[in-house]
């Protein structure tokens, strides 16, 4: 929805990629609410929300089928989760097993979904409305026959991002009368972008890399299909999807043109022209009041706080590739000024014909204090303390599970001490208080909101309301005298007081309260009610400075920049506040029952190993539930056939993995369990592994195929052995990793591998050294195979399977990667040595129980073995539960 939604086949190849974060930990206390045509899934915690949720889903969905002309009969899971403690939603449309994910955490005032009556009705009528016109199947025979294999319909493999986006946020407005097209913030980019000539083209409104590049599809989306409405009436776009579903195939701009009788490209460029045209009479019709740039940032950049002193400016700056830092500035003059002017001085000194160069904006002013988050990731809302020696911020935490990081308060103290206060808090906005010794926050949690204090010594944390469904609270602000002003949304509003679409509240140095306010496509700060700016863009996050200046945020193009005003009061602007009509949803009473092992569902996969020295077939079918509790696989391939199991309904993840080869069969008992830290991953795991012949071993112990004969005397192992394999991992933001890896079983096989990565530019560089103990070389890992039996082998596909062998190994590998490509050189050290290099691809994700997919291990590559002057090429897909 609000971050990519609709599964184009890109998307979707993306969604298959990407780790399974998309769920909160399958081992919490899961519920299950079922309608007539939803199965809504959420942890208990979230138990009041996904129960309202739930209610009000039928009423969405008769809403949304009325207004787009088709009614779907599958039955869609919806998972209810927090899982990056941001607002948003996706729709997953398969056409036999759709899916919805609800964002519990309300989004903010400052944002482009901020202006909203309900976040739950705004978020389901969203998501619903690409659901509904989504799964409206072929009326082709061929592609009706093709969907059985690949379930997507022919809008979403063939319509472009902006119509699925826009489409579902013009519903959004439609039916709850709120959201992005009545909202401010949309008006307030398009005219700005028109009147800097920044709107994007046809071919950038998909997606784009510059500042809200990937917004547009929702917000020029949304106008542009609110323009052809205009010209074509309100049933063209039903008229569009038929088209697109037709027996007969058509592209999308066929299926366009005939519809509303000219490409879309032509009529984008028209729609451009009268936007723009637009803009600019409104911008010739008053002058406004900006105030003078006083530091350009870029992209997101924002949050600024002035420091008790006046003297310091803290703020968080966004840049478009890194992660983002807090930052303190100099209020006073810019010293990067006067080095400049000397420079001027100097070449014309020494060219008096040259010319200086014309400048239209202040030199970068340098920060005085820098501070990256050593795990990386955003922070936020930088606020001051009291004595103006240290900054509090937001910052995101995982929990252990790393299914739902929390919002934390950190300190960072003026001697460079960086403390964190709170822990699992889901706390945020806070500032203190005017004893100095605590914080008022806010707390968003399961749904809920509510203001709470921060002890800024312990970090304890207390209510100062009840949690609320129904009232949402923003960043709260003490003043000096001990009063307090916040926003809150309620009754379908965001206010400050008694003023209605105030948010950011702050407090000047004479007492009186700042804020932003929102109304009739204009946004702008006022004082006390009073507007001090008048912007054809946007005036964001007030700081008022001790000697009455006024800070904020400007939007522009290329993102928020730093503007400093002397706030003198100005006339209300003539705004005309449209108020639009919304559809009446009931809320309709549910039941919850325990979700227990989940629905069970079927999907079908095939791999395989193909080597220079093997080629192994493999097809298979996983059965699973959409939480990721119970995951099951059954393998056929031609060199056997395996049935693994997981069950993650426990804190400890409990495994089975019987198998059966043409050489043995056996079974592996395996637990595992693993923790996440803010710069670290931790994992253990062990068990029992049994392996038998058919008709038994000779002498009844079998040979170990891993190590082969050792010491020339033929390598032993019981048919029973235990095993053991611990990982821990350590992160510095997105700038390197360490990785260690031990496994060893009962049969004295041990195997130790260290990696380190430095990454820079778009590529890692990355060095591993490999020590082990009576471990066989070669070959790739099947399917069919338990992770157990690996512990024995060092995993090369270059060479066949038992190449080298011995009682002790040494392993080097050095790499150049970018993405899942490597250039890598690799040696490999028994009783002799081999050295190869090439490239190599791979992927390596957890299972997706969401779209149904199991977890995948994948290499494709091509290398020269040195000693042996061969190049040798492979491609090996491993599936594991």
């Amino acid at each position: 929805m609000f971050g990519p939604s609709a599964l184009l086949p890109a998307a979707l190849t993306a969604c298959l990629c990407a780790s399974a974060a998309l769920a909160q930990a399958p081992h919490e206390h899961w519920r299950t609410i079922t309608t007539k045509h939803f199965r809504v899934h959420y942890p208990a915690s979230f138990e009041a929300w996904a129960t309202r949720a739930a209610g009000r889903l039928e009423s969405v969905r008769e809403a949304v089928v009325a207004e787009v002309g088709f009614a779907p009969e599958q039955v869609t899971d919806v998972l209810v989760i927090d899982p990056v403690a941001e607002a948003n939603g996706q729709t997953i449309p398969l056409l036999d097993t759709p899916r919805m994910v609800l964002f519990a955490q309300p989004p903010g005032p400052e944002t482009q979904i901020g202006e909203y009556r309900d976040w739950i009705d705004l978020l389901a009528v969203h998501e619903t409305a690409h659901l509904v016109h989504l799964l409206r199947p072929s009326r082709n025979p061929v592609e009706r026959f093709a969907e059985r294999f690949l379930p997507l319909n022919p809008i979403v493999l063939r319509a472009p991002r902006w119509i699925f986006e826009g489409y579902a946020t013009v519903i959004e407005g439609r039916i709850t009368g709120s959201g992005r097209p009545s909202g401010s913030m949309r008006a307030a980019i398009l005219r700005k972008w028109a009147l800097e000539g920044r709107l994007p083209t046809y071919a950038q409104i998909n997606s784009d890399r510059r500042f809200l590049g990937m917004s547009m599809a929702y917000l020029m989306g949304s106008a542009f299909l609110e323009w052809l409405e205009q010209r074509s009436g309100p049933d063209a776009m039903r008229h569009m999807w038929a088209r697109l579903t037709a027996r007969q195939r058509r592209s999308f701009d066929e299926a366009f043109a005939g519809v509303y009788g000219e490409r879309p490209d032509r009529l984008y460029g028209r729609f451009v022209a009268e936007l723009t045209e637009s803009a600019a009479a409104l911008s010739q019709a008053e002058a406004p009041r900006e105030g003078e740039l006083w530091q350009e940032t870029s992209r997101g950049s924002g949050d600024p706080a002035v420091s008790p002193d006046g003297k310091s400016l803290a703020m968080v700056i966004r840049p478009e590739k890194g992660d983002a830092k807090l930052v303190v500035l100099s209020t006073g003059e810019n010293e990067e000024e006067e080095k400049y002017r000397k420079r001027i001085e100097k070449m014309l000194t020494r060219d008096p014909q040259d010319v200086a160069p014309v400048r239209t904006k202040p030199l970068p002013r340098k920060p005085k204090h820098t501070l990256k988050p050593l795990d990386g990731g955003d922070l936020s809302d930088p606020r001051w303390t009291r004595d103006g020696a240290s900054i509090i911020y937001t910052h995101k935490q995982p929990d252990r599970d790393g299914g739902r990081p929390a919002k934390e308060i950190v300190m960072e103290h003026a001697v460079g001490a960086n403390v964190r206060l709170t822990h699992l808090a889901d706390v945020k906005d806070a500032d203190p208080l005017p004893d100095g010794k605590r914080a008022v926050a806010v707390r968003d949690r399961f749904g809920f909101s509510q203001l709470v204090t921060v002890d800024l010594e312990t970090g304890a944390v207390t209510a100062m309301n009840e949690p609320s469904l129904e009232v949402v609270y923003t960043h709260p602000r003490a003043a000096p005298d001990g009063r307090v002003a916040w926003a809150e949304h309620r009754g379908g509003v965001w206010r400050v007081g008694d003023v209605e679409g105030a948010f950011s509240p702050e407090w000047g140095k004479d007492g009186a309260l700042y804020t932003v306010v929102a109304r009739g496509g204009f946004i702008d700060i006022a004082k006390e009610g009073v507007p001090v700016t008048r912007m054809l863009g946007a005036a964001m996050a007030p700081a008022p400075s001790p000697d009455g200046s006024l800070y904020f945020m400007s939007l522009e193009p290329d993102g928020f920049v730093v503007r400093r005003i002397e706030p003198k009061p100005l006339d209300q602007r003539p705004t005309t506040n449209v108020q639009r009509s919304s559809v009446a949803l009931r809320t309709a009473p549910v039941t919850a029952r325990p979700y227990g092992l989940g629905r069970q569902e079927l999907s079908t996969f095939f791999g395989g190993v193909h080597t220079s020295f093997e080629n192994d077939y493999e097809l298979g079918v996983r059965l699973g539930d959409v939480v990721g509790r119970l995951d099951t696989l059954l393998i056929g391939s031609t060199r056997g056939a395996a049935v693994a199991s997981v069950w993650r309904g426990w804190p400890v993840d409990v495994g089975v993995h019987l198998f059966r080869t043409d050489d043995e069969r056996g079974a592996e008992l395996r637990a595992r369990w693993d923790a996440r830290y803010p710069r670290s991953r931790l994992a253990i795991e062990g068990g029992i592994l049994e392996r038998r012949r058919p008709g038994g071993w000779p002498d009844g112990v079998p040979p170990s195929a891993e190590s082969g004969t050792l010491s020339g005397q033929p390598a032993r192992t019981p048919a029973f052995r235990s095993f053991l394999h611990a990982s821990f991992a350590t992160r510095q933001r997105r700038l390197a990793y360490e990785r260690l890896d031990v496994a060893a079983d009962s049969d004295r096989h041990l195997r130790a591998t260290a990696r380190a990565a430095l990454r820079a530019g778009g590529f890692e560089v990355a060095a591993q050294f490999t020590h082990g103990r009576r471990l066989a070389v070669g070959g790739a890992a099947s399917s069919i195979e338990p992770e157990s039996l690996l512990i024995a082998r060092v995993l090369d596909p270059a060479l066949d399977r038992d190449t080298l062998a011995g009682e002790r190994y040494r392993g080097e590998r050095v790499e150049l990667r970018s993405g899942p490509v490597a250039a890598f050189w690799q040696r490999h050290r028994t009783n002799r040595t081999i050295d190869l290099y090439g490239l190599e691809a791979t992927l390596s994700r957890d299972p997706l129980p969401i779209v149904k997919a199991a977890g995948l291990d994948l290499t494709a590559g091509i290398a020269r073995v040195r000693q042996e002057r061969k190049t040798r090429a492979w491609l090996a897909m491993r599936w594991r539960p």
